[in-house]
């Protein structure tokens, strides 16, 4: 007889090799078209006579429709399933990064930003959504870490673009910039192909798994959702009017201030220090490259210890100490640069853990609503982040202040991680403790 154990091992590695590849290469494209604005800065400023403040609303902008469609694509999600609705998704948002190639100025620019929002709506909170669907609770720090990964590989992607931006510029006529959002969209569009024909909404529609396996994933799975009072107990908008959705909000409000006004004026960050575009590209993937290693053995260590928030204040203040580092030094690039790499290793450590925290108090469709407030909602800071970023280098005539900004709001988001931490080890009222880590 087959012991508990391997039945295990065996299904979560089938698992893992179905789904995970292919949600690896869906993030780093997600990441290479919305942050190859970043690069195209370079040059594509200049030709449209964009200001460092413009550039700011350029980038944040997208935050704008994505944060507005977050929840109603969650919802969507809920009803229809990930399968097809992230496929959706997928070859939208490739069509669209193509068409930001026709860019003529700031106002076009911008339009296209906000349809790349609005794109792109919904899919981190679907993979959440469908972890959720395959993964056991205990394993899901794990398996959202190996998804990150890709968006840490995604930093292959800034000297992907800064090469196809320097080699094909002048290609029929056309400036590198242009060239680089064409090719850079292709790969979603054939990737929302490929996930619509390997993707499934739950181990019932799984013809990969025997009957062994499925068994055993559906208990287990269920084991996990009754510890949480049950799946049907767990609604849509119960996971979107939860107190401590709300309250992670604004955690992740500070966390994307600092990762998005880092990662979209990092190429332009390092331009400053003389670097040339290749030069730019291939430094610019240090910090996401660098944290590939701890993030997987972090989010691990959390697996094992059942422990989230506490490990994401660590991470999020180690951020913080980098940002610090690079403020003070960025007339010393190297040391400059060293300061960088310490706050992406925190930056992008934090993603799994913070991805994790609402599956602790959430399951079913009340996951999905939640996910889709705290990702939605949260990514405001996505659009302020760059957009406060621009308008101090604007101000002051280089980053440095800029960078300190961005210390004092992933170091904000740490402060609160620490008082979750506590408000977690509250014991529920009586009428609630069957679910205890929701009060709602």
């Amino acid at each position: 007889m087959t012991s508990p154990t391997d039945i295990e091992t065996r299904t979560l590695s089938k698992i893992k090799w179905r789904f995970v590849p292919l949600l690896c290469c869906c993030y780093f494209a997600l990441y290479l078209d919305r942050l190859n604005v970043s690069v195209a800065a370079l040059t594509m400023n200049e030709d449209l006579g964009i200001s460092p403040a413009v550039f700011g609303l350029v980038a944040g902008v997208f935050f704008w429709t994505y944060s507005l469609l977050e929840v109603p694509s969650n919802y969507v999600v809920s009803r229809v399933g990930v399968r097809v609705w992230v496929t959706r998704i997928i070859i939208s948002w490739g069509l669209v990064t193509m068409l930001t190639a026709a860019a003529q100025g700031e106002i076009s620019l911008i339009l296209l930003r906000l349809l790349l929002g609005a794109a792109e709506a919904g899919f981190a909170p679907a993979m959440i959504v469908l972890i959720g669907l395959w993964i056991p609770a205990s394993k899901r720090a794990g398996a959202i870490s190996l998804m990150i990964i890709a968006v840490l590989l995604s930093g292959f992607g800034t000297p992907l673009s800064a090469i196809i931006m320097t080699t094909m510029d002048g290609l029929l006529g056309l400036p590198g910039w242009r060239w680089m959002f064409l090719v850079t969209g292709v790969p979603a569009v054939v990737l929302g192909f490929v996930f619509y024909a390997v993707i499934r909404n739950g181990p019932e529609e799984a013809t990969f798994l025997d009957a062994e396996e499925k068994r055993w994933l559906t208990t287990r799975l269920a084991q996990d959702d009754a510890a949480l009072g049950g799946r049907a107990a767990h609604p849509f908008l119960r996971g979107v009017l939860n107190p401590r959705v709300a309250y992670l909000v604004v955690m992740y409000i500070l966390f994307a201030f600092s990762l998005f006004g880092f990662q979209f004026f990092v190429p332009q960050m390092l331009q400053q220090f003389g670097l040339g575009t290749i030069a730019i590209g291939w430094v610019a993937a240090l910090p996401p490259l660098l944290a590939v290693g701890p993030m997987l053995w972090w989010s691990r260590h959390s697996d094992r210890t059942g422990e989230r928030v506490r490990h994401y204040a660590a991470a999020a203040a180690t951020a913080g100490v980098g940002f610090l580092i690079a403020g003070f030094s960025m007339s010393t690039p190297p040391i400059a640069i060293a300061g960088f790499c310490i706050a992406g290793i925190g930056l992008y450590t934090c993603i799994p853990i913070q991805l994790a925290i609402p599956t602790t108090f959430l399951t079913g469709a009340a996951l999905a609503g939640g996910i889709g407030v705290i990702n939605g909602l949260g990514n405001i800071g996505g659009y302020i982040g760059p957009q406060v970023t621009g308008i101090v280098r604007e101000a002051t005539g280089d980053f440095t202040a800029a960078v300190f900004l961005l210390s004092a709001s992933i170091f904000g988001a740490a402060v609160l991680a620490v008082i979750f931490a506590a408000w977690q080890r509250r014991p529920a009222p009586a009428a609630t403790r069957p679910i205890a880590l929701d009060p709602a």
